[in-house]
């Protein structure tokens, strides 16, 4: 028989629909989904399966544990992506890792995804690191929420391993990301920084712990170009006679060309001949590795602290090109 129960989230709030099902003989199977008649139609189609015994899971995914399906997902999936989204993704499902660690996949039903969902929306991290300011007081850093926007992508990630294991590996019937519902997203916002914000920034940027901070930012704002295609820029793509330099990694999969000019382009000069052409990536790890840098948030959010800057995020200074060039006027720094 089959039961739909209203359930209300503890941690958010939030409505959802648990349908339930038992039938003599059979174990019990469940889903949430965002609505009632959502739950009701799964509920009569799972139901008909059984009866007509043709709804049979996979044995497959009562032996394979999570982190094995993470391991070959790694290992095959993400390892022909771009490094941007290796990157990112590698680091969303190290989350979900931690909290299915030692489960197998039959045991990660929808309920279970909903309730990290709602976890991870809970969770609170922070940016930046501790520091003193000029009067010696110690700064611890502060503690922040994820959006709607940031937890749904840590469910696409998990949601793209789960359908690997369904259409690929086959051990799996469904993939249960796909019975729960995602959080709301706010708008899209558009954020400037005044003249004076933007050279208090510049100054912090300069007086960071990592170098290429700098640059990096500076690069952001003349050029448009994305904080990853800035990370994962090489010396070898840059000509600094010319003045550009090649985006091989954009969020659309096309190359283009980023003109280098002024300010953008002398510091680009200086930071080759200060050491960081020792690696091939122009804005390379803060641990010395031969990799593009990726955790450098805790030396852009010191820097925005350091400025007094609130309410700003990287992605923001992408505004500034359009914003320049419209107005005719040039960057100072």
């Amino acid at each position: 028989m089959a039961s739909v129960q209203r359930i209300r989230s503890p941690l958010t709030g939030d409505i959802a629909y648990r349908a339930q099902i038992r039938v003599r003989g059979r174990r019990s199977e469940s889903a949430t989904f965002p609505n009632k008649k959502e739950a009701e139609a799964w509920a009569a189609l799972i139901e008909t399966a059984i009866r007509e015994n043709r709804h049979f899971p996979h044995a497959a995914a009562k032996r394979t544990s999570f982190d094995a399906l993470c391991q070959d997902y790694v290992a095959t999936v993400l390892a022909d992506a771009r490094e941007s989204t290796r990157g990112a993704r590698t680091e969303q499902l190290k989350w979900w890792a931690a909290r299915f660690s030692g489960k197998t996949l039959a045991e990660i039903t929808p309920d279970a995804v909903a309730a990290g969902r709602d976890a991870l929306a809970a969770e609170t991290f922070t940016r930046g690191k501790e520091h003193t300011d000029k009067h010696g007081n110690v700064i611890m850093p502060k503690q922040y929420k994820r959006t709607g926007a940031t937890v749904n992508r840590y469910l696409a990630a998990l949601s793209h391993m789960f359908s690997f294991a369904v259409k690929e590996r086959r051990i799996l019937d469904r993939n249960p990301v796909a019975d729960i519902a995602k959080k709301k997203e706010a708008r899209g916002r558009t954020r400037f920084l005044t003249d004076a914000e933007r050279t208090a920034l510049l100054d912090a940027c300069g007086k960071s712990e990592w170098q290429p901070l700098y640059t990096l930012v500076l690069l952001a704002i003349t050029s448009g170009a994305r904080r990853g295609e800035l990370l994962t820029l090489r010396w070898a793509d840059v000509d600094l006679k010319a003045g550009r330099a090649l985006v091989r990694e954009t969020k659309n999969g096309e190359q283009r060309t980023l003109p280098l000019a002024g300010k953008a382009l002398e510091t680009l000069r200086e930071l080759k001949l200060q050491g960081s052409a020792r690696s091939q990536y122009v804005f390379p790890a803060p641990n010395g590795r031969d990799e593009p840098a990726k955790h450098i948030d805790a030396y852009w959010y010191a820097a925005l602290d350091a400025a007094g800057i609130s309410d700003f995020h990287f992605h923001d200074l992408r505004h500034y090109l359009p914003s320049l060039t419209m107005s005719g006027g040039a960057l100072r720094a």
